[in-house]
């Protein structure tokens, strides 16, 4: 075992004696000349994840806290014992969703693609007490949604009581609890108390929680039931889906093309237009919602990338930290295009044969460095390598066969840059 650790060294070394490893200046930029391409940085379908380089669309985690709308008396809602256990399982099926993206059920006999879903929720603490941030508040005022109320406080449009409430709103997603107004949810012609929700992209206001996660009700067999948390919790993912840029599917175009209209069934009925599969996508009215679809995901990685009107501000900015197990690797004579703007986790690295073109806007955190093996070729099509976070990445590594001569390329064209940028005329380590 010892002479083979020793053989080992020695080949390692060796191996090692025949790569020149420098930084990328301008003498070793290549100049070509490509065809002008229509831009695709402004296209959802240009964010849709790459199966085989997922960490190329890390997960972006999201900031959220919660507000209990209470009566005066600190009643018609979760007690706050209660609230805190109900916001902390709803949290965690929120995640359970987003985790387990299902195959869609329409149309039927479909292949699309079932592509993780790049988003996770995260509780928030208090600034000042360091507790899980959930709050409750005691207004009657503004404690309940009035369905039928078509302006003033209590009409679902209304935003009094977010903006009289709400914390961290430049970085926090703040979800507001309200209940039915109670004299209204036995009424005949009031229609009952309804799961429903609103989104404003910062802030949601979700209806009747409390009501159907307590109230007792029966099948047609006579078996009673109340809703889980997990069946809860797709109101929630479907109000933060309108935050994240997405929009109903059933009955008009949602500027997808993988999710068909529907009759917007809740479930099958035996009866038309009822009869049938049902959806089951998450920005459908249905009873599972549980399905996004590659189109969808790539209008949500679009909203978190744009840096106004978008979702990026309530994401933990992860994409500042270098996280050196997070590098993509483009693999020997793999040739990539990426049409869509991208905020990186760490290196990328093109093996020997590999082709990476870039064509919108790369970031990469401070630390982060492109590598270029030799044979690689990397070519700026009117793209940008740069730093999102007021820093600047390491570099791009230009590596040479020093016995054949092979090595890296970087080629520039199209008003293809490079900015934020350590080390881009100072020569590296090499080995030699």
């Amino acid at each position: 075992m010892k002479h083979f650790f020793v053989i080992f060294i020695a080949f390692a070394l060796s191996s090692c004696s025949k790569i020149i490893i420098k930084y990328a200046g301008e003498a070793d930029v290549q100049q070509t000349t490509l065809p002008p391409h229509e831009p695709m940085c402004k296209k959802s379908l240009s964010y849709i994840p790459d199966l085989r380089h997922l960490n190329a669309s890390p997960v972006k985690f999201v900031r959220v806290n919660f507000h209990i709308m209470q009566d005066g008396d600190g009643k018609g809602n979760f007690s706050e014992a209660q609230g805190k256990d109900f916001i902390r399982e709803l949290v965690k099926q929120s995640n359970y969703r987003w985790s387990n993206n299902q195959q869609m059920n329409l149309p039927e006999g479909n292949t699309t693609d079932v592509i993780p879903i790049p988003v996770r929720i995260v509780l928030q603490k208090d600034p000042i007490t360091g507790e899980d941030a959930i709050y409750f508040h005691k207004n009657d005022t503004l404690a309940f949604w009035n369905r039928s109320a078509k302006k003033g406080v209590n009409s679902l449009g209304d935003r009094t009581v977010i903006d009289t409430y709400k914390t961290g709103e430049d970085s926090i997603i703040n979800i507001f609890l309200i209940e039915h107004v109670p004299d209204s949810i036995n009424s005949p012609t009031y229609g009952g108390a309804t799961l429903s929700g609103i989104s404003f992209v910062g802030s949601l206001k979700l209806f009747s929680m409390y009501n159907q996660f307590t109230t007792v009700k029966y099948r047609d067999d006579g078996s009673a039931f109340t809703h889980d948390v997990l069946f809860l919790s797709k109101l929630l993912n479907h109000e933060l889906g309108h935050s994240f840029g997405l929009n109903h599917t059933w009955n008009w175009d949602d500027g997808c093309e993988d999710t068909p209209r529907n009759p917007g069934c809740w479930s099958n009925t035996g009866k038309a237009p009822c009869d049938g599969i049902v959806s089951n996508n998450m920005m459908d009215y249905n009873a599972i919602q549980m399905a996004v679809t590659p189109c969808q995901i790539g209008r949500m990685e679009y909203t978190f990338y744009k840096e106004k009107d978008g979702a990026r501000q309530f994401t933990i900015p992860l994409w500042c930290e270098y996280h050196p197990f997070e590098k993509v690797t483009i693999f020997k004579h793999e040739q990539l295009v990426w049409e869509g703007g991208k905020d990186l986790w760490g290196d990328i690295e093109l093996r020997e044969g590999s082709e990476l073109t870039i064509r919108c806007e790369v970031a990469l955190p401070e630390q982060a460095k492109v590598i270029i093996k030799p044979g690689a070729k990397l070519i700026l099509d009117g793209g940008k390598l740069t730093n999102r976070c007021g820093e600047q990445f390491e570099g791009i590594e230009i590596w040479e066969n020093k016995k054949t001569g092979e090595k890296g390329q970087l080629f520039i064209t199209n008003n293809g840059e490079i900015t934020q940028v350590k080390n881009f005329v100072m020569i590296g380590p090499s080995f030699e």
